[in-house]
C-alpha cells in the first residue's frame, strides 16, 4: 500500500470518528501547554494583581481572574505540567508493581500464584482513593507522594491482568524450548515472558492515565498534592470552590479542563483497544 493510500485511509478513519479527531485535538493541546506554556500566556501564574480580582472571562483574561488577581488560564496552562506528570509517575509506579507482582504469580504459579492473586483480592476490595490515604499518611503530603499513592492503589487490577498474560505466554513453545535448552527461571521470564505479556496490559495505560489524573485531581483538591501557590488542577478548583455563587468560572473551567483531558484519553484508549482487537 502506497503512502497516499495509507494516508487516505486513515483520513477516511478519522473523518468517520469525529469523536476521536476531537480528542487527539484536546491531547496535543495539552501537550502544547506541558512543553511551552510560556508561548500561550504572558501572566504569572503565581503573582496577580488585586485590582484585577474575579475577573469575569474576557479578551484579556481568558479564564477570568482569581480572588488574588492571577490569570486563571495561566494557572491552569502551567497547573498541567504538575498534574499530568504525577499521573505519569503513578501510572509508571503502578504498572511496574503489577509487572512484578503478576509476572511473579503468573510464572511460578502454585504457592506464589495463590498468595500473590490473594493480596491483589484484598487490594481490589478496598476502594484505591481509601488506599491512596494509607499510603499518604505514611509517605506524608506532597506532589510525588500522591503520585506514588495512587500508582500503588491502582496496580492490583493492572497486576491480575499481568497474571493472566504471564500464564498464556508461559505455554507458548518458544517459551518451553528455552527452559529444555536450560535457560533459568529468572532469565526465561525476563527475556521472553514478560517482553511478550505486555501489550494487553499497554493498550490499558491510557485509561489507568485517565484514572490517575482524576485520583490525583481529588487528592489535591482535598490539599494532599502542590501546596500554594503552586497551580494544580484539583487545587485551582478547590480554591474557587468558596466563590462558586459569585465567580462560576473559579470552579467550572478547571474542572472542563479535567473532564475534556479525561475524556480524550479514554476516547483514544479505547479506539486503540478496539484497532488491536481488529488485527487479532
Amino acid at each position: 500500500m502506497s503512502a497516499a493510500q495509507t494516508l487516505g485511509r486513515s483520513s477516511r478513519h478519522l473523518v468517520r470518528r469525529p469523536t476521536l479527531v476531537v480528542s487527539v485535538v484536546v491531547v496535543v493541546t495539552l501537550a502544547w501547554w506541558i512543553i511551552a506554556p510560556g508561548s500561550l500566556t504572558s501572566y504569572d501564574p503565581v503573582r496577580g494583581e488585586i485590582v484585577d480580582k474575579l475577573l469575569p472571562p474576557s479578551g484579556d483574561h481568558w479564564f477570568g481572574t482569581d480572588s488574588l488577581g492571577r490569570d486563571l488560564f495561566s494557572r491552569v496552562v502551567h497547573g498541567t505540567r504538575v498534574s499530568v506528570a504525577a499521573a505519569a509517575v503513578a501510572v509508571l509506579v503502578g504498572a511496574s508493581l503489577a509487572t512484578i507482582i503478576g509476572g511473579i504469580a503468573g510464572y511460578f504459579g502454585g504457592f506464589v500464584d495463590g498468595v500473590s492473586m490473594r493480596l491483589v483480592d484484598i487490594f481490589l476490595a478496598v476502594p484505591g482513593l481509601l488506599i491512596a490515604f494509607i499510603v499518604i499518611s505514611v509517605l506524608g503530603q506532597g506532589t510525588v507522594d500522591v503520585a506514588i499513592a495512587v500508582g500503588i492503589a491502582s496496580a492490583a487490577s493492572l497486576a491480575r491482568i499481568t497474571r493472566s498474560e504471564v500464564r498464556r505466554v508461559g505455554l507458548a513453545p518458544y517459551v518451553q524450548h528455552s527452559r529444555d535448552m536450560g535457560a533459568g527461571s529468572w532469565r526465561v521470564l525476563r527475556s521472553h515472558v514478560i517482553p511478550n505479556s505486555t501489550t494487553p496490559v499497554a493498550t490499558l495505560l491510557l485509561p489507568e492515565f485517565a484514572g490517575a489524573i482524576l485520583a490525583v485531581s481529588a487528592l489535591s483538591y482535598l490539599g494532599f498534592g502542590a501546596q500554594p501557590p503552586t497551580p494544580e488542577w484539583g487545587s485551582l478548583v478547590a480554591e474557587g470552590r468558596a466563590h462558586l455563587s459569585n465567580a462560576w468560572w473559579l470552579v467550572t473551567l478547571p474542572s472542563a479542563t479535567i473532564v475534556a483531558c479525561v475524556l480524550a484519553l479514554f476516547v483514544i484508549g479505547r479506539n486503540i483497544r478496539g484497532a488491536q482487537g481488529r488485527r487479532a
